[in-house]
């Protein structure tokens, strides 16, 4: 029964969403007329994993009817009813948790019963507080192009054609900042995926919109109008801009000094958004302008978290990538004093199941930069390797930590089980690999230097590491073969 959707569904849930779809069930509004209390009870006795091969149809069947020879389709019946009862659960929810959705579920209602009035006042509430968003997921002017049909109604039914103009007109701008919007996205997405993948998102419907829209012109245009709209334009238009020609480091700029101009007019997402794509812009440019960007790329987080936009709501918790990242940036310009305040005060922000292990890798990394190599090893040591999600950062920090501690034996050992672990992953792209690989290849060699099991020239050493487009801690490894240099 695992593959099955009731699995699929209940393997999601918290407890606490478990006991309120056990409640759900009670509702008068649950279309099955069979109890699916005990067939719900017989299936959570497996939760969370739901892997015991106990879990069959059968072994519920005999349970829930225990005179009763078994009988397919009873107990598949029981088991469709549940599942849609568990997927009207998952909407019921999805409508309870958006606030605005709700609400304009409300207003459609009152619309089709003629209460135009009660209409009104349901959108009065939602202009309240609805915010400008470009998020696909937020739905913004899909949902501002409703409240304004339904002020059409009205105003239309009140003979107040005067407002009626106006609400169009708004009703058009809508829908035009909404094409130009979906339209920079179509071309940044194809930008993406032709350099990235070498992949042409084309079609002939798509290629005559392209062909027959000058962006440029309406964007000259544009730039002399002002309004939310306009930046909203504008914003992803200069977004557009770094896609298509990413080795202009101007676009960048013009993107950022823009973004830092409107920041207070934008929501939180739409901040996250940018912020993200800010940061990943130059995480991509590391090997052609890494003294311009890896600074800038610290600032920018350092922004993102000054305005609360680490995440794309106040609900939900900062993502593990962000939290690595900072802290590699932070590693990266050895600024050990922000990297501390930002443990010690953001780490909350992040899934309670990862923050114990997270902080204490990241204390590890802390202790690493500022040489306090013994501390740095006691804090790994905390963080449970075996499900830690970046074992990789892992492994590159221990076996740092484990050379300047002088633990060769360890430090042999594990770059001997790291590169089978390289091997066998699936999960790990080929470009991931081949970087990794490079490390442990100059690793080795430095530790075999170090402990006089090669006579590599440490001069041509250096080189090679300079000249290797793929690697990482390669200021380290510098760093390591000019002590040994010394050191003669």
């Amino acid at each position: 029964m695992k593959d099955f959707k009731i699995i699929e569904i209940l393997r999601t849930f918290k407890k606490e969403e478990l006991k309120l779809f056990d409640k759900f069930l009670e509702s008068p509004f649950i279309k099955s007329r069979r109890n699916l209390h005990p067939i719900l009870e017989g299936i959570l006795k497996y939760y969370p994993e739901f892997l015991s091969p106990e879990l069959t149809k059968e072994n519920l069947f005999k349970e829930l009817f225990v005179k009763e020879d078994y009988n397919d389709k009873k107990i598949m019946n029981l088991i469709f009813d549940l599942t849609k009862a568990a997927e009207d659960f998952l909407v019921h929810k999805a409508v309870d948790e958006d606030e605005i959705g709700s609400m304009m579920y409300l207003c459609r209602a009152y619309y089709k019963t003629k209460m135009l009035d009660s209409s009104m006042k349901v959108i009065k509430g939602v202009e309240k507080i609805i915010e400008p968003n470009f998020s696909t997921s937020y739905d913004y002017f899909s949902k501002l192009k409703q409240i304004l049909a339904y002020k059409e109604a009205y105003l239309t039914e009140q003979n107040d054609f005067d407002k009626l103009i106006n609400i169009k007109l708004k009703y058009f701008e809508a829908s035009a900042t909404q094409f130009i919007i979906d339209y920079t996205e179509l071309l940044s997405y194809k930008e993406t995926m032709l350099q990235t993948y070498d992949k042409k998102i084309e079609s002939n419907f798509i290629k005559s919109v392209v062909e027959s829209f000058n962006m440029e012109k309406f964007i000259k245009l544009t730039e002399k109008a002002s309004g939310l709209n306009t930046n909203l334009i504008l914003l992803h238009y200069y977004r557009l801009k770094t896609v298509e020609n990413p080795n202009d480091l101007k676009h960048y700029y013009e993107l950022r000094d823009f973004f830092y101009k409107i920041i207070d007019t934008l929501s939180r997402s739409e901040k996250y958004f940018v912020f993200s794509h800010l940061v990943n812009y130059c995480v991509q440019q590391f090997g052609k302008n890494f003294e311009e960007v890896k600074l800038e790329g610290l600032n920018v987080y350092k922004k993102m978290i000054e305005n609360d936009a680490f995440s794309s709501s106040e609900s939900e918790h900062m993502q593990t990538l962000t939290y690595r990242n900072i802290i590699q940036f932070c590693l990266t310009n050895k600024d050990a004093k922000w990297m501390e305040y930002f443990i010690n005060e953001y780490t909350e922000k992040l899934s309670p199941e990862i923050r114990n292990d997270l902080k204490n890798f990241a204390f590890a990394d802390l202790h690493f930069m500022e040489k306090n190599f013994d501390k740095a090893l006691e804090f790994t040591s905390k963080i449970n390797h075996e499900f830690f999600l970046f074992k990789m950062d892992l492994k590159n920090l221990l076996l740092n930590i484990y050379y300047e501690l002088n633990y060769t034996e360890p430090a042999f050992s594990l770059v001997d089980s790291y590169k089978h672990f390289i091997a066998n992953s699936k999960e790990i792209s080929e470009l991931h690999k081949e970087t990794i690989k490079n490390y442990l290849k100059y690793y080795l060699i430095i530790l075999k230097i170090k402990t006089k099991q090669s006579k590599e020239d440490i001069g041509e050493m250096k080189q090679k590491i300079k000249n290797e487009k793929k690697i990482v801690f390669r200021g380290w490894m510098l760093g390591k073969l000019e002590e040994l240099s010394k050191k003669g």
